[in-house]
């Protein structure tokens, strides 16, 4: 396994772990999120059924209840006559403890507490209507309402009521604002939940029902803090770590190919100087050898002829050197520099000979940057296609022509000599070096030649843009 993949597996596994471990610590014992529109229903039907084991008189322990109410029925213009509507606590058939508005009351209020001087309680609120502490039950605006109902055998419930709390994700009872908060007693036994509405007006709607067994358990988490959209950030984010581990793998790579193959590009540098040292330099200096063993054999008047061919060998020599160190030269990297080399070649391959030189070389070239190898194939090339010339052609006149429409390159020598049959395979004009030299090089070679009316070799090559 490579070590991205090694990375995107911890990261996930970790992200799982993270999703998790979002779940809140208590226990969510019963909810109903969907919306239920009760009116004047009398004494409503059940919506627990037996989702929580029933309270009685003997219980213990703590619960919490959220309801979000919305009123249809508005007591703010006193104008509704008496209604009541609640979240009613039911055991046995007997409504004990509700939430929501009860009868006679103009706020919203706990139903059903006996030692409240009106029966029952008013809850207060962060809008409450002057003089009063608490808020008028408002048609159109909803209000979330918590309590918390700790039991004890024997005795009423302990009830502590808020009137839309600070239900946000950090927010505890302990950290409620104090007006808000009510504390009474009360019988909250049940078996059964239901919702009722009475009187008059058009009813109330309840949403968002739960019964936990811990505050935190009530807290409205938005979208972007639910545990599948914490999850889904985390996953994105693994997917980011990985891609980056992988782009920066993939660079380190790319890097490494790169110095890879520059350092195989001087290997192969380095193993064409040392074949043209053997093949050009080693033959040469053979034969300056071997003249000079046959030169102290041979009579006087034959010696001076010896030594005519030891210079002419010696001179051969001296150019093979300054073509194969012009080759490794760098400052020769480029077009301007291959151009002034194929003429200063062609003028030396036919300085001595009776075939007429024309150039068409464009004296405004650009020093556009050239690989040593390529210089070195298409010098040679071009050498030996100048050499076909004055050995085969039978030409009064050639030409060297050079095209360059970037990134285009092309060298033609043509001749006016006596051409011959391309279609009739020919081992002495050095064509099929032309092409072993112009293919490594990601070239080509293409030959016109027609009996009696000379011959065309045009050499081509696209020449990319370093890096």
């Amino acid at each position: 396994m490579r070590s991205s993949q090694k990375y995107f597996v911890i990261l996930l596994w970790f992200t799982l772990l993270a999703a998790g471990n979002t779940e809140a610590l208590g226990t969510v014992l019963w909810s109903h999120p969907q919306e239920v529109l009760v009116c004047n229903n009398e004494k409503g039907e059940d919506i627990l059924r037996g989702a929580i084991k029933p309270q009685t008189a003997n219980s213990a322990g703590t619960l919490y209840f959220r309801v979000l109410v919305n009123p249809i029925s508005d007591t703010a213009g006193k104008v509704v006559g008496e209604f009541e509507a609640g979240f009613m606590l039911v055991a046995n058939g007997v409504e004990n403890l509700g939430i929501g508005n009860a009868r006679g009351a103009m706020a919203y209020s706990a139903l059903h507490v006996p030692k409240a001087p009106k029966g029952f309680q008013d809850l207060n609120s962060r809008v409450p209507q002057p003089p009063f502490t608490y808020e008028y039950t408002r048609g159109g605006i909803s209000r979330y309402i918590v309590m918390r109902v700790e039991y004890i055998p024997g005795q009423d419930a302990r009830v502590t009521a808020w009137l839309d709390p600070d239900l946000s994700i950090g927010a505890t009872e302990f950290n409620q604002p104090t007006n808000i908060v009510v504390q009474f007693e009360a019988n909250a036994n049940f078996d059964e939940i239901r919702l009722i509405h009475r009187g008059y007006g058009g009813g109330w709607r309840f949403s968002q029902m739960l019964v936990a067994s811990s505050f935190e358990d009530l807290l409205i988490r938005r979208f972007w803090q639910q545990p599948w959209f914490l999850g889904a950030v985390v996953i994105a984010l693994v997917f980011v770590v990985a891609g980056a581990v992988r782009y920066f793998e993939r660079r380190r790579a790319r890097q490494r190919i790169y110095l890879l193959e520059r350092e195989r590009a001087v290997i192969s540098e380095r193993a064409r100087i040392a074949r043209d040292i053997h093949d050009e330099v080693g033959a040469e200096l053979a034969q300056i050898g071997l003249l000079s063993d046959i030169g102290a054999e041979v009579r006087a008047e034959l010696a001076g002829e010896r030594f005519l061919q030891i210079g002419k060998r010696a001179r051969h020599l001296v150019g093979v050197m300054d073509e194969i160190v012009w080759a490794v030269n760098p400052q020769n990297d480029n077009l301007r520099q291959l151009a002034d080399y194929l003429c200063q070649m062609a003028d030396d391959c036919f300085s001595e000979g009776t075939v007429q030189l024309h150039r068409e070389v464009p004296s405004q070239l650009p020093e556009f940057p050239i690989r040593a190898e390529v210089r070195h194939d298409l010098t040679l090339a071009a050498k030996e296609a100048l050499a076909n010339v004055l050995k085969h052609s039978g030409a009064t006149e050639a030409t060297l022509r050079l095209d360059w429409n970037k990134p285009d390159l092309r060298i033609y020598v043509e001749d006016n000599g006596r051409g011959f049959d391309t279609s009739i395979p020919s081992q002495g004009n050095g064509l099929g070096n032309q092409q072993i030299r112009l293919k490594r090089i990601g070239g080509r070679v293409e030959l016109t030649s027609t009996p009696g009316k000379g011959t065309k070799v045009v050499f081509s090559i696209q020449l990319k843009d370093p890096d």
